[in-house]
């Protein structure tokens, strides 16, 4: 499975985890890694302080490489990016936000910059920004969403025809034959997030990862369209979200929604397990998925059902 990713970052596998906030921590990251893809600390919950003891972690846990996640949306996102850089951090993923803020600062220090896109005219302001790969990801991803409401399937093809530095596929891929379809379609490389959320390294509650095994293909949907979009698992909290939007409008929509959330939502679903009232963001393809392996067992499983998939192709059609 070479490819411009894995010569990029010098791994096995075109595989990346996906950086999500309160699950992927060094031991995901560093398990990831270990098995031969590219594990990344989400550095999007983490004050500094916390980011540096995950980063040494990961570290003490692993000698292959591994990145970090910035979501430029928080306030805190420089000061997460020097924290990396201080620590010799080389890759970072950055996302929501312009890729122009922090790539040319970041390629300066020598780090190798992946930017998140959700279109094919936001992968061109990536390449113009300098970035060394982009990750296109589809709709069907969970958590932060694009606002284009693009499909995985849609968007990979329209990028590449846009672009010749590496994609990274994501959104609905969890599956050996997905990798294949993405490589099909002209990514480079696949990021994975919910496959990965559910695995026994995540830091995932155990009430979230059990609720999640139950899961429907409609028990997520897209809610804070006005806002940020971002893609939940349906509860009272989601509930609770949609009678606002269909309450309230313009800025006091936008107020509504940012008291409902400032109240550590994500931090008490996803990390503490509160089931109901907590914000479970997972992605779509969730209700495929129905173990809770290890990432060592997920990775084997990947490579063994994509090479399947390869040998069942018709060799003509």
């Amino acid at each position: 499975m070479n490819s411009s990713i894995t010569k990029l970052f010098n791994i096995k596998y075109p595989i990346v985890q996906g950086g999500m906030i309160w699950v992927s921590g060094a031991k995901l990251a560093a398990a990831v890694s270990n098995a031969g893809g590219l594990g990344i600390v989400g550095a999007g919950s983490m004050n500094p302080d916390v980011l540096k003891e995950h980063i040494l972690k990961t570290k003490s846990l692993t000698d292959k490489a591994f990145g970090v996640n910035v979501p430029l949306l928080y306030s805190g996102a420089e000061e997460q990016i020097n924290c990396a850089i201080d620590l010799g951090v080389k890759i970072f993923f950055t996302s929501a936000g312009s890729p122009k803020k922090f790539t040319d600062y970041l390629k300066k220090k020598g780090a190798v910059v992946v930017h998140v896109t959700s279109s094919p005219e936001l992968a061109v302001k990536c390449l113009e920004a300098g970035v060394d790969a982009i990750v296109a990801e589809g709709y069907e991803a969970g958590g932060h969403n694009g606002r284009e409401e693009i499909t995985t399937m849609t968007l990979i093809p329209q990028v590449r025809e846009r672009i010749s530095i590496p994609i990274i596929a994501a959104g609905g891929i969890a599956t050996g034959s997905a990798i294949a379809a993405a490589f099909a379609l002209g990514a480079d490389g696949v990021q994975m997030g919910t496959r990965f959320l559910m695995t026994k390294e995540s830091s995932a509650h155990e009430n979230f990862k059990n609720l999640a095994l139950q899961a429907l293909p409609h028990s997520t949907q897209i809610m804070m369209r006005s806002t940020v979009p971002v893609r939940l698992f349906n509860n009272q909290f989601s509930s609770d979200i949609k009678k606002i939007e269909e309450t309230y409008t313009g800025e006091e929509l936008k107020k509504k929604l940012i008291e409902h959330l400032g109240k550590f939502r994500a931090m008490n679903g996803m990390h503490k397990g509160e089931l109901e009232q907590g914000e479970l963001e997972i992605g779509q393809i969730i209700s495929l998925i129905k173990n809770i392996p290890t990432v060592a067992e997920v990775m084997k499983e990947l490579i063994s059902d994509y090479q399947k998939t390869l040998s069942r192709l018709p060799v003509k059609l």
